[in-house]
């Protein structure tokens, strides 16, 4: 694809998108059209094009304008990514070492949660405040938590319970698959994780949709039918928070998941009494001296 040059539109629409970094394409758009207004540009290049333009430089600085959809309603969003390394390390200019130490656990208690809910209770987030020997008080805790919320790292459901946002979904996408393939899926029509969305009822079956996908592909279908297995799909059956669906409608799997999450589990348990351990023999030393 031929890139055009870049122009004084696409650097005021970066200076324009800085501040907020995820925003939905209409007000995306919007900005576009606001930077050609702005500017003496005269060659305008269309919405589609100008973020290639725009994304062509901003690659050897390892940013990027990624495009994705809510897992919810589909709608079109985008943000400007890091591409390069750690993206949570690249928090440390938002937070502190012992805060992203904070969020990285609620994002693995998110991820590995049981029976694909993607998905904790506040009581549980904040009992890791405590697990992790952490300064953070449990009022502090809350406010932390609030804070991930207002800055878009997570959600909150009506409910009270956190799972990862669009916004943590995107930018953290490499160490999300790096950390935990063996626990998230893609979406067998547009390819992108899902956490919130539809799955086979067969256990075996890896077969996963966004809701809105989920109806893109089946709409166009005489009968609904799992396109891997071919069993009749069953669209209550579904994964992520599930605050508003009767639980009965949710049946537990036993799956491989489980012991991976189990192992998992167990090796963070021996690492708290570690520290707990280590804090004895402090401890201990400190009172012979």
């Amino acid at each position: 694809m031929l890139i055009n040059e870049y122009t004084d539109a696409h650097r005021l629409f970066l200076q324009a998108s800085l501040s907020e970094r995820f925003f939905t394409e209409e007000t995306a758009i919007e900005i576009y059209r606001k930077a050609y207004e702005a500017t003496a540009v005269q060659d305008q290049e269309t919405f589609t094009e100008f973020m290639t333009t725009l994304n062509a430089k901003l690659n050897s600085i390892d940013l990027e304008f990624r495009k994705s959809h809510n897992e919810e309603d589909g709608s079109a969003v985008w943000a400007l990514v890091n591409t390069n390394g750690d993206e949570i390390a690249k928090m440390a200019t938002e937070y502190t070492p012992i805060e992203i130490s904070f969020f990285r656990r609620l994002i693995e208690l998110i991820v590995t949660a049981d029976d694909e809910s993607f998905s904790v209770s506040s009581i549980t987030a904040l009992k890791e405040v405590v697990k992790l020997k952490t300064s953070i008080s449990k009022s502090n805790g809350e406010i932390l938590l609030q804070r991930f919320v207002d800055d878009k790292w997570l959600s909150r459901s009506r409910g009270g319970r956190y799972s990862l946002s669009l916004r943590s979904i995107l930018e953290l996408q490499y160490y999300l698959k790096k950390e935990f393939e063996d626990y998230l899926s893609e979406c067998i029509l547009c390819y992108d994780i899902v956490t919130k969305g539809q799955r086979c009822e067969m256990a075996q079956c890896k077969a996963r949709f966004h809701h809105h996908c989920a109806r893109r592909y089946f709409d166009s279908k005489n009968n609904k039918k799992c396109p891997n297995c071919e069993i009749v799909w069953d669209s209550s059956n579904v994964i992520g928070d599930c605050d508003s669906i009767d639980s009965g409608s949710r049946p537990k799997r036993s799956n491989n998941q489980t012991t991976k999450k189990n192992t998992r589990s167990q090796k963070l348990e021996v690492d708290y009494d570690q520290m707990d351990q280590d804090d004895d023999d402090d401890q201990m030393e400190q009172n012979d001296e």
